[in-house]
């Protein structure tokens, strides 16, 4: 049996201000045996997700969940989580849920000002690798250019066809935060990538016998939990990446306003053709 899952409509809307609307996601099984005719078995599962502002009242403790989540348990054990928790929804920030206001958040978006909090736990957290610790410095000394720690986080089975409209909503929200149509300068975005690893067959020459023979050789690729991050990437003004342990590793990247703006449209652009 084949059985394959396409995200074709997203909900766009906070229920507070908006009717509500669904996505569809289309399950089409096809079993075939022989030379027997393929029979299409086709079922529509409503979705509605629902997009929300951060609750303290309600999302404090998944909101750490999902941070601990995209550090990993090792980093995680050197950031005050609860102090951060606290920081992201006192800030501009969207939830997503399925089931109401007062359910727990799948997923999570939010803007940090970073010159505002530049003494928080988390902002010493990462002017620890010396590369950001110049760049937030740069920041710091120019009192015309703005920052925001960008911080975001979904459960594994969310459907990557959420992200576009949750940066739109959240920046809306930032702006008017912000006021007078402002927006930060740059973003900081902590993530984190893994390795996959996997043997595949080699040609080697014996140089006594000449002969050519096979070989297993071990070979190793990065791949990455948000498929936004490979285009954030691309449109980087700074990204590195910190060193592996144990599969993972955590990487930083710092886009522009005009970047991040360029990188929400290529993904949009992307998931058309999904």
């Amino acid at each position: 049996m084949l059985e394959t899952i396409k995200l074709s409509e997203l909900t766009k809307k906070r229920r507070a201000s908006e009717d509500d609307t669904g996505s569809e996601i289309d399950i089409s099984s096809t079993d075939s045996e022989g030379d027997e005719e393929q029979v299409n078995d086709e079922e529509v599962v409503n979705i509605d997700f629902d997009f929300f502002g951060g609750n303290p009242q309600v999302d404090f403790h998944a909101i750490k969940n999902l941070l601990r989540q995209i550090l990993g348990n090792e980093e995680s054990n050197k950031v005050q989580l609860s102090q951060l928790s606290d920081l992201i929804l006192a800030s501009p920030t969207t939830t997503i849920k399925t089931d109401g206001p007062e359910s727990d958040p799948y997923c999570f978006l939010s803007f940090v000002d970073y010159k505002e909090n530049r003494d928080s736990d988390y902002a010493r957290y990462l002017r620890r690798d010396e590369r950001m610790a110049s760049f937030l410095r740069t920041v710091e000394s120019n009192s015309k250019k703005s920052c925001a720690l960008l911080l975001g986080e979904r459960l594994i089975n969310m459907p990557t066809e959420v992200v576009p409209p949750l940066y739109k909503i959240t920046l809306e929200d930032v702006t008017n935060a912000l006021g007078d149509g402002k927006h930060y300068d740059f973003y900081v975005i902590l993530s984190r990538k893994y390795e996959v690893n996997f043997d595949m067959d080699s040609d080697s020459e014996d140089e006594d016998q000449g002969k050519r023979s096979k070989k297993r050789v071990k070979q190793h690729e990065v791949d990455y939990f948000h498929v936004e991050d490979r285009i954030f990437e691309k449109n980087a003004k700074l990204h590195f990446d910190l060193q592996p342990h144990k599969g993972l590793i955590p990487t930083y990247i710092v886009l522009s306003h005009q970047d991040l703006l360029k990188s929400i449209s290529e993904l949009e652009h992307e998931l058309q053709s999904w």
